[in-house]
């Protein structure tokens, strides 16, 4: 009995020793991370939906799943395209008809007979000296003399005013044609900017990676294209909350890739400052229970090594 007694108070000794010890450990641990992640491009994915104010309907589409497309090349032509690209033609006629008038006539024609107006005028000047310096040496009445000198000074200020009124009219009509100019060259920039809304450009150089709206479709609600550059994929992370205090942009990871035994370098580029909610399957597969997670986004040392791919599975080594 005494000998029980010596051991049952022995083990009692021992197990919170132990307890205490595992307890230790676990917080002491200061082993790899591990995360899953994938390959995504936040910041180098643009959907393309299209300027509504174009159509609502593509009547081209000029690309395809995986193609490569550069920045501002067209993908894409809607409905009003027609009616916009006849409109601005005929707004760049009536621009490139103002102009023709003003360079023929307002600063053509119009210049020229302003021009032999005061080369009339001033003609009818030194002829009307000479005919005074005749009257004073005629014998003529002077009554006559007088009649002939206002006919001739009449005459005189009916060409100055023709003069005038040709100057002051010119003067106007290109006035007008200055406004003219403007509301015209507006109208082309209005239809310029219409036939532009119903052509869809890509926003930047990349791979088409998916399409929602085909030819002769209405645009769908998810838009017409998504597109990626494949240069700014990175590797995004989903780390449990718990290990937050771990976690530091500039901080070292290795990342391997599904299907593959190559490591890669990597660095924490950024660290989400939220936290997000999601659903995660215990390794039963009969249940899922809710994870707090922060998002980490990884670039690798070497981004030209990053394989092309979007959504590839990672695993994720925290140094």
């Amino acid at each position: 009995m005494a000998f029980l007694v010596v051991i049952a108070a022995l083990g009692m000794w021992m197990t919170p020793s132990r307890q205490t010890s595992s307890a230790q450990d676990g917080t002491k641990s200061d082993g790899p991370l591990i995360s899953r992640g994938y390959t995504d491009a936040p910041a180098g994915t643009a959907v393309i939906a299209g300027d509504p104010t174009g159509g609502s309907t593509i009547v081209e589409l000029r690309i395809k799943d995986g193609q490569k497309v550069k920045r501002d090349e067209i993908i894409a032509v809607l409905s009003n395209y027609p009616k916009a690209d006849v409109a601005l033609r005929m707004a760049e006629a009536n621009l490139a008809k103002l102009k023709q008038i003003h360079d023929t006539v307002l600063t053509g024609t119009r210049v020229t007979d302003i021009a032999l107006l005061e080369a009339t005028l001033k003609s009818s000047v030194e002829s009307d000296k000479l005919s005074t310096l005749q009257r004073s040496r005629s014998g003529k009445p002077p009554d006559v003399k007088e009649l002939e000198a206002s006919l001739a000074e009449q005459g005189l200020e009916r060409e100055k005013v023709r003069l005038e009124l040709a100057k002051t009219t010119l003067k106007n009509d290109l006035a007008q044609y200055e406004i003219d100019l403007a509301n015209s060259m507006a109208a082309v920039d209005n239809a310029r900017r219409s036939r532009e809304e119903s052509l869809v450009r890509s926003p930047l150089d990349g791979v088409v990676v998916q399409i929602f709206s085909r030819q002769g479709e209405r645009i769908s609600p998810a838009g017409i294209a998504k597109v990626v550059d494949m240069s700014q994929l990175r590797v995004l992370a989903d780390v449990d909350e718990l290990h937050v205090a771990r976690l530091a942009p500039g901080g070292k990871v290795e990342v391997t890739f599904r299907g593959s035994p190559t490591v890669y370098k990597g660095t924490i580029s950024r660290v989400a400052p939220t936290v997000k909610r999601m659903q995660r399957v215990e390794p039963d597969g009969a249940s899922s229970t809710d994870a707090r997670v922060v998002q980490v986004e990884i670039e690798l040392d070497d981004p030209s090594s990053m394989p092309p791919v979007l959504g590839r599975e990672t695993r994720v080594t925290f140094l």
